[in-house]
C-alpha cells in the first residue's frame, strides 16, 4: 500500500469514517454484497472503497479462504481504512487503471463510487477486465437529488451560508440518478444481465445539526473546502431553520435515502 497521505488528508479520511459511515453508508453494504452474491472463498475487489466499510463487511462473507482488496484514489481514505482494518489489502489507485491482472476477482463491488469516476466508460471496462469469467458485479448509485429531498435541503443551506462551491460538492453524489445511463455504461463495457433495483434505507444522525456538520467536516475538505471553527459554528446555528424538521422526538435526525443497486455478470 502506498500510504502517502498528508495529515490533513488523513484527518479528512478519519472524519469520513467517523461521521458518514455509521449514519449513512453502513446500512447499504448488505444490498451491494447481496447483489454481487459474495460468498465464502470469493475474491472481492471494492472499487472506490473510501474508508473501507464495504470491504470490511465483504471480509465477513468471503471468510478466511477469501480475499478482499479495497482501492481508492484518495490517500487519506486508504490511510483511514488501514487504521480501522489493517488486515485488508488496501491499494491507492484509480478505477480507470486498476493495478490487477485480468480475470482476478469473483466479485467486483462499488458503493457510491461510480458517480466520481473521471472516465466512467474506462472504469467500467477495467472492472470488466479484472472480473473472472462468470464473475459478478454490483454497484450502488444514489438516485437523483429530487428523490433524496433531505439533501436538497442541505444543499440549500450550504448555498446560502457557505457558497456555491460547497453546495455543488454536495450535489455531486446525485449526478448519476438515471439508471439507464449507468446500465448503458456497463453494457458497453461487456457486462451481461445488467439490471437494477431501487432500494431505500434510513439515514440516522445524532441531530439535525450533525447532518450539516458531517458535510462541513467530512465531505467539503475532500474538495479542498476547509472552514474555520467559527464558520462551522455559525453555519450549524443557521441550519436549524431549514433542517430541524428532521429531528425525531429522540433528538436524532432520521430520514430516508434512495439509491439503486446495479448488478451484472461477466460471461463465462
Amino acid at each position: 500500500m502506498d500510504n502517502s497521505a498528508t495529515q490533513e488528508e488523513l484527518e479528512a479520511g478519519r472524519g469520513y469514517e467517523a461521521l458518514f459511515v455509521p449514519a449513512l453508508f453502513a446500512p447499504w453494504t448488505g444490498h451491494v454484497l447481496d447483489g454481487a452474491g459474495v460468498r465464502d472463498s470469493d475474491h472481492v475487489l471494492d472499487v472506490a472503497c473510501g474508508s473501507g466499510v464495504l470491504a470490511r463487511d465483504a471480509v465477513a462473507r468471503s471468510g478466511q479462504s477469501g480475499r478482499v482488496v479495497g482501492i481508492d484514489p484518495a490517500p487519506g481514505m486508504i490511510a483511514a481504512a488501514q487504521e480501522v482494518e489493517p488486515d485488508v489489502e488496501w491499494v491507492s489507485g484509480s478505477a480507470e487503471a486498476l493495478p490487477f491482472d485480468a480475470d482476478t476477482f469473483d466479485c467486483v463491488v462499488s458503493q457510491f463510487g461510480m458517480m466520481f469516476f473521471t472516465d466512467r466508460a474506462k472504469a467500467a471496462s477495467e472492472m470488466y477486465r479484472v472480473t473472472k469469467p462468470g464473475g459478478r458485479l454490483a454497484v450502488a448509485i444514489w438516485n437523483s437529488i429530487d428523490q433524496n429531498p433531505t439533501y436538497r435541503d442541505i444543499v440549500a443551506v450550504l448555498d446560502e451560508h457557505v457558497g456555491a462551491a460547497a453546495a455543488d460538492a454536495v450535489r455531486v453524489p446525485f449526478c448519476l440518478g438515471n439508471p439507464d445511463e449507468a446500465a448503458d455504461i456497463l453494457s458497453q463495457a461487456g457486462f451481461d444481465d445488467v439490471v437494477f433495483e431501487t432500494k431505500s434505507e434510513q439515514a440516522r444522525f445524532p441531530s439535525s445539526r450533525t447532518m450539516v456538520e458531517v458535510e462541513l467536516r467530512g465531505w467539503l475538505p475532500l474538495f479542498g473546502i476547509n472552514l474555520s471553527e467559527e464558520k462551522i459554528a455559525d453555519v450549524l446555528i443557521r441550519s436549524d431553520e431549514t433542517l430541524s424538521k428532521y429531528a425525531a422526538p429522540s433528538g436524532e435526525a432520521v430520514f430516508p435515502t434512495s439509491a439503486y443497486i446495479m448488478t451484472a455478470r461477466k460471461a463465462r
